[in-house]
């Protein structure tokens, strides 16, 4: 196994009589981008504070390329930091702006100004070096915030919301300039962010984190298809949840009757929630009589999202009602209009259960 280039052993950190994390512990290896993904509050930009030093843990070991910098200030860390709100020097031009911390190390002049052209041309700024942060766009802002944050080849850049004050068209332009710069410079990345999209498409691997503790740390894929807690499954994309009492291994019972689902070890008679991702629903035909799994029910909505349709269903028999993403070509096949009625199957291998939270 490779070696961690960042490594994180039961890190805890008290505001007071508030536990902000919890005993984390995590790996990161070289060149890897990761994110650590939550809701607000979840802790996930107080731990990349303790990495960066700007506050302390108060109990636990942060070591990088082998290197205990636990109680290290952050001049004596090996980071470049990129804020969600710039923090570039409104007095500066964009050429000093990125100068800026080779000049602190004193730097060659003319290493600086190579350094300095080198890095405006990779973030696409090679003409914009003698205007100031504020005759620049706020895309603009973030890459020179950006170019600032990598002029001195740290080997650790630290994200924190890089791009959450943008607007959505530049916000999508930019995560995809930033993985492209990542991946071509092989600078190992930790980024903070509250948006599962920016997650699920830029990283490597995601930390799911809720309440200072870690859910789930795994790839996109694995994140997405196998949530490990009932919290994952509902902050990463869409999921729909039928309450059933267990009847075995891989079945429970419901008011709509039997739902089969992957074998796990929750026990016969105990409160379990299912879990199931929209696409994963089944459009039947409605008169086919030979499938045991066949649900009937009534489509409340249908919402038109250009590839697909996004149904909402009143199963018969059903307390609640669940969402259905069906391609246009299947809606229309089997006739699945809002009023109308439906018929579906729920795949076994695509039900997740979960132990019903007290």
């Amino acid at each position: 196994m490779t070696d961690a280039f960042l490594r994180i052993e039961n890190l805890t950190k008290n505001f007071g009589s508030f536990t902000a994390l919890r005993n984390i512990s995590l790996s990161v290896l070289e060149g890897e981008f990761v994110c650590f993904l939550g809701p607000s509050g979840c802790g996930k930009t107080t731990l990349l504070r303790a990495i960066a030093g700007l506050d302390i843990q108060t109990q636990g070991r942060v070591e990088q390329a082998g290197i205990d910098i636990s109680i290290l200030p952050p001049s004596e860390r090996d980071f470049g930091i990129v804020f969600q709100s710039y923090a570039l020097f409104p007095n500066l031009t964009v050429e000093k702006n990125v100068a800026y911390g080779l000049e602190s190390r004193r730097a060659a002049r003319t290493e600086v100004t190579t350094r300095v052209n080198e890095l405006l041309s990779l973030v696409d700024l090679a003409d914009q070096g003698k205007k100031y942060p504020s005759q620049l766009s706020g895309g603009q802002q973030q890459r020179v915030a950006l170019a600032r944050a990598l002029a001195t080849s740290p080997g650790l850049l630290l994200l924190d919301e890089p791009l959450s004050a943008l607007d959505a068209k530049v916000r999508t332009h930019l995560r995809q300039e930033i993985k492209h710069l990542q991946r071509r410079l092989a600078v190992t990345t930790i980024m903070v962010t509250h948006d599962q999209e920016e997650a699920l498409t830029m990283a490597d691997r995601i930390v799911v984190m809720n309440h200072g503790i870690i859910e789930q740390i795994g790839s996109p894929e694995d994140i997405y298809a196998a949530p490990a807690s009932e919290f994952v499954a509902q902050f990463i994309g869409t999921m729909n949840f039928v309450n059933v009492v267990v009847a075995s291994a891989n079945q429970g019972t419901h008011q709509g009757g039997v739902l089969e689902f992957s074998p796990n070890s929750l026990r016969p008679r105990e409160s379990a929630r299912l879990a199931f991702r929209p696409e994963d629903v089944e459009i039947l035909e409605k008169s086919d009589e030979h499938n045991r799994d066949k649900v009937l029910g009534k489509v409340v909505s249908a919402e038109y999202l250009g590839a697909f349709l996004r149904v909402t269903i009143a199963p018969e028999g059903w307390e609640s009602t669940l969402l259905a993403d069906i391609s246009t070509d299947i809606a229309a096949r089997f006739v699945v209009e809002a009023g109308g009625d439906v018929a579906f199957r729920l795949p076994p291998e695509k039900i997740l259960a979960y132990q019903e939270s007290e």
